[in-house]
């Protein structure tokens, strides 16, 4: 469905995208994650054809975005952060307009696309208000409305939350699960909030590069992670050796102890059943003298901060 090769922005010496490169299938809710400058706007700006300049290739559907760019542009609608570029225009007038780019026209078919999608987002009683009138909400439907118009093949949407209550974010939460049936849809926020129920696979970035990419939901699952902390007198590869073979540990990382001798071990497991009796076990079978062991908590937090390169402390 969508392809992107080694695509790279420079702005100066700032390398926006170091290029990256994945594939999303068709149907495949895909978000895009990273902290502000990771890259995600520019690479949405790059792949709905908005930004030019750049290096590497993207394709949709069989079309090219540098040999083919008005075919590509077809198969792709575009919902930029905080989307109200013309507050004058009515809801409906918003959606044909944006009809007419894809090429839809303005006749009874462009219409009845508008009619029908103001109907699915639930704002069609708004279509004749002015879009500087409405909520946050109803603006973020509305955008969304004048996107599903063209029945795009790919729908891209920058900050999908932003400016939205609690309450609001729920709503917009089904509202976009719903788009996933009729679309491949992509988001990007620098939050992973709201996005566990909505995203089948997860893509971070870090300073324009890819830090993970998982063909599932990493923010969904990691509530099944567990970590154990132990202290060990003894050297790392006697202590992997006693452990490296029990059943559920995905990592065996091993830091320096302030005392002489002494290891701290992280040891991450999938979260099926836990672990610590069988580390003790493992311990004492190899003679690895433990002084401290402790059972931790990895929140999805923890996941993301760690792949964006942030510091922090491990949680209880």
């Amino acid at each position: 469905m969508l392809t992107v090769k080694d695509l790279a922005k420079q702005y100066g010496d700032v390398a926006a995208l170091g290029g990256i490169s994945f594939h999303i299938s068709p149907g495949e809710t895909t978000g895009i994650f990273g902290l502000e400058g990771a890259g995600k706007t520019t690479l949405l700006d790059i792949l709905s054809g908005y930004l030019l300049n750049y290096t590497g290739n993207a394709e949709c559907d069989g079309a090219d975005l540098r040999r083919q760019p008005m075919a590509y542009r077809a198969k792709i609608a575009y919902i930029p952060q905080n989307c109200t570029p013309y507050p004058d225009m009515t809801v409906r007038e918003y959606g044909c307009f944006l009809a007419g780019l894809h090429g839809l026209g303005s006749g009874k078919k462009a219409r009845h696309r508008v009619e029908e999608s103001l109907q699915f987002v639930g704002i069609l009683p708004l279509a004749e208000y002015s879009l500087q009138t409405l909520g946050a909400q109803d603006c973020a439907r509305a955008a969304l409305a004048a996107a599903l118009a063209p029945e795009a093949e790919v729908l891209f949407i920058d900050e999908p939350f932003a400016g939205l209550r609690m309450d609001e974010i729920v709503g917009q939460q089904a509202l976009l699960r719903a788009v996933a049936q009729r679309t491949t849809l992509v988001v990007a926020s620098r939050s992973i909030f709201g996005f566990s129920e909505l995203c089948k696979r997860t893509i971070v970035l870090n300073k324009g590069r890819i830090a993970n990419e998982s063909g599932s939901n990493l923010f969904a699952r990691t509530d099944a992670k567990a970590r154990v902390r132990l202290r060990v007198a003894c050297a790392p590869a006697k202590a992997k050796a006693a452990f490296q073979f029990i059943p559920g540990i995905l990592d065996i990382d091993f830091r320096s102890a302030p005392e002489k001798g002494v290891w701290d071990i992280l040891i991450d497991s999938d979260g099926q059943e836990d672990i610590r009796a069988q580390v003790w076990f493992a311990a004492a079978a190899a003679q690895v003298p433990v002084l401290e062991m402790r059972y931790l908590h990895i929140s999805p937090e923890d996941i993301f901060l760690q792949l964006t390169g942030q510091n922090q402390g491990e949680g209880v």
